[in-house]
């Protein structure tokens, strides 16, 4: 039987590793990029006052990573309270700090995240919310009115350049039926692919979104998912769309 080809929007890592392993061939396309921002100068400046605040939201690995750095370069900041955090990857980053961390290992989502503590955890109290240029901020939504969020955009996501052949190539192959399955993760990334190739060719191809974040994003634009990993992690993603290529194909 011929390995079923998945398209996946992202670098190679340890979801295309895991594909390959279990009898998939994958083409890795990195629609999108992230970047430290150029101007960091805010971000220094709220490390330098942490102490103000009691708690760190973080929802990207992104944006733990820039201020980790940033946080290590300065060694400054008289910092006593937790730093929450949601996403497996975004935790491993933190593994080696002496940060008080509050994690969820069972949510997949912010208002999960949230409930998950109960709104009397957050009111009254001050928090920073470090993120990316194109967050959708549920975390500031959510608690609105409730507590204060400070935010700070520490990284942005780009578009990756893409040459002519690779272009052709992967159009080509989806146009002619031999890519089965295109993976998203991010709403980021599922607008990056529609500008570049349109959406009539999605509708070509199986559609898989890590979690209900980015295929909400995906059904907005008209497009049909046909799977949607239950939890908003790699691992997870890899494991359970394995098993539903091999249960329903």
């Amino acid at each position: 039987m011929k390995k079923p080809l998945i398209l996946v929007v992202r670098e190679f890592d340890e979801f295309t590793r895991l594909l390959n392993k279990n009898g998939s061939e994958v083409i890795n396309f990195p629609a999108i990029k992230t970047l430290p921002i150029e101007d960091g100068s805010e971000l220094l400046k709220r490390i330098d006052s942490l102490k103000n605040y009691d708690g760190l939201f973080f929802t990207s690995p992104k944006a733990a990573e820039v201020f980790l750095q940033n946080f290590e370069n300065k060694k400054e900041g008289d910092f006593r309270g937790k730093v929450y955090i949601l996403g497996k990857r975004t935790k491993i980053l933190f593994e080696n700090s002496n940060f008080e961390i509050a994690f969820r290992a069972d949510v997949n989502t912010a208002e999960e995240f949230i409930n998950s503590f109960g709104m009397r955890e957050f009111a009254g109290r001050r928090f920073l919310f470090l993120r990316g240029d194109k967050s959708l901020r549920a975390i500031p939504e959510l608690l609105n009115g409730r507590a204060i969020i400070d935010e700070v955009v520490v990284y942005q996501t780009v578009e990756n350049s893409i040459d002519e052949n690779s272009f052709s190539e992967i159009g080509d192959k989806i146009r002619g039926g031999e890519i089965k399955w295109i993976c998203f993760f991010s709403p980021s990334g599922v607008e990056s692919f529609i500008r570049k190739f349109g959406k009539t060719l999605l509708n070509n191809i199986k559609i898989a979104a890590i979690g209900t974040t980015t295929a909400k994003k995906t059904i907005e634009n008209n497009l049909t998912v046909e799977f949607i990993s239950s939890k908003a992690n790699a691992e997870d993603f890899a494991f359970e769309l394995i098993e539903y290529i091999k249960n329903f194909e």
